[in-house]
């Protein structure tokens, strides 16, 4: 009696043992899940860029004449009137260049009075046929020649006036001395080009903002549009702006396409100076109070394996004749969809392999490969989409048409997948949900239609023990593989 106790007792230890290895070992099977919660709050879609700030207007005041630097009226952040001199060129060379004009006019004007009287003599000696026709002509010219003799003196003497006046140099608008390139007894070589001495900004409390808007963006940007910045001399304040202008003139750097946003700041304390590099965004637009639903659950790949709840097609009504026999080896021989991702499901069927021969699919691999397109890191930019659609007007792949487009400000909803996390633990299960998905600020995207507030959706799903095809991917923190 007592060895079948014993018996019974090991083998009781042996079930249970067992039962709790297996189920240890069914857990340590089960995928893990990250998720996140659908909540409502505000959306603010912004491009952002970088700029310099500057003055609505500034002006570089040069020297058109050389010579030595005898005065300074002004110094930096000096505030100036229109009229205002700035600064003083020693006049001593112009001062004597203005006296020999003036000799040289004098000269010319005695000339002239006596050429005058011998014209006038000749002329009466003329008319009493004293003198031949020519010797009268010969003092016509004479006379008009003094003439524009002294007229090209009182020139000069207007030209040395001009040149001494430019000795003082004076301020053109009202402002503020921004820069100063001169110094007391420095001389100024004005040859060719009038060497900048001050610049002058006309009024700090409005300034503006040249910001370079990638081609990409630039289709998003309309004049109107609000703007916040910051800049790194007050990290902690953000500034405000408007777009006034968006310019036309593309800029090539290293490849990259921009276009100027011209944004008007109002800078009432004078807290922003010029030249301060700002980074910019743009609010091209804004949802108040939407349901937000986080970025990571668009990307989320499902790996092999894991089990997707799909909401099932209406089955389709009953046909006779010969199309409800053949109906149904059709639909035999359409393969069932891969397990889903932020693009797949159903959503990858309407994507761009949908209606493709194997031939075609194979084509498209190749043309998406050589474009760079990699959907695990979020969808194709626009210049890969249009790279990818003149591939494949040369390789002979059926493209297809352009969604439509939308004007600054308006936004074009997204038809997207996402996982519900339905069920209990450690009964939970993936559901594969159809959603809009509208407008995003980079971490969150507008859920337009599809999900409700409070919903679960997965992030990533960890499976453990999971071979990784490239050790990049493998977490080194713990076992298994995240999607």
């Amino acid at each position: 009696m007592k060895k079948l106790l014993v018996v019974l007792v090991l083998v009781a230890a042996a079930a249970a043992g067992w039962y709790y290895y297996s189920a240890r070992s069914s857990a340590a099977e089960a995928p893990g899940f990250t998720t996140a919660t659908v909540s409502r709050g505000d959306i603010l879609q912004t491009v952002t860029a970088t700029g310099q700030l500057d003055p609505v207007i500034s002006v570089d005041v040069g020297s058109q004449i050389s010579g030595l630097v005898k005065k300074l009226y002004v110094d930096f952040n000096s505030p100036v009137k229109k009229g205002d001199k700035l600064a003083e060129i020693d006049p001593a060379t112009y001062q004597q260049r203005l006296r020999q004009a003036e000799a040289n006019l004098a000269a010319a004007e005695a000339s002239n009075r006596l050429q005058k009287v011998n014209t006038e003599r000749i002329k009466s000696l003329h008319e009493q046929k004293l003198v031949t026709q020519q010797e009268y002509d010969q003092a016509v010219a004479q006379l008009q020649q003094s003439d524009a003799q002294l007229l090209t003196n009182r020139a000069a003497v207007e030209n040395a006036r001009v040149d001494l006046d430019r000795c003082t140099i004076s301020s053109p608008i009202d402002g503020i001395v921004m820069n100063k390139q001169t110094e007391e007894g420095k001389t100024v070589a004005a040859s060719l080009n009038a060497p900048v001495l001050f610049t002058i900004a006309n009024d700090l409390t409005k300034m503006q903002i040249a910001a370079a808007v990638a081609e990409a963006d630039v289709g998003s940007v309309a004049t109107g549009q609000q703007v916040t910045f910051t800049v790194d001399a007050f990290p902690g304040r953000t500034f405000h702006g408007e777009v006034t202008q968006v310019r036309n003139a593309p800029k090539t750097a290293n490849n990259v396409v921009t276009y100027d946003t011209i944004i008007t700041v109002s800078n009432p304390d004078l807290k922003l100076r010029p030249g301060m590099t700002a980074n910019v965004s743009i609010i091209v637009a804004r949802r108040d109070g939407v349901l937000r639903l986080a970025n990571a659950a668009l990307r989320l790949r499902v790996p092999e394996g894991v089990p997707v709840k799909r909401d099932e097609p209406p089955a389709a009504p009953a046909k006779s004749g010969e199309a409800a026999k053949a109906e149904p080896k059709e639909a035999a021989k359409s393969p069932a969809p891969a397990a889903g991702s932020g693009e797949g499901g159903a959503g990858r069927r309407r994507g761009p392999m949908a209606n493709l021969t194997p031939e075609q699919r194979q084509k498209m691999r190749d043309i998406m490969a050589e474009v760079g397109v990699d959907f695990r890191a979020g969808p194709p930019t626009p210049e890969q989409r249009e790279q990818m659609r003149k591939l494949m007007l040369e390789r002979g792949l059926p493209v297809p048409e352009n969604p439509p487009t939308s004007r600054p400000g308006e936004v074009v909803l997204t038809p997207r997948t996402v996982y519900r996390l339905a069920g209990t633990a450690p009964a939970q299960q993936l559901e594969a949900v159809a959603i809009k998905a509208g407008i995003t600020d980079g971490s969150s995207t507008e859920v337009v239609e599809g999900l409700k507030e409070g919903d679960v959706v997965v992030t990533s799903v960890t499976v453990p023990n999971a071979a990784s095809p490239r050790p990049a991917t493998t977490n080194p923190f713990g076992g298994g593989r995240r999607f």
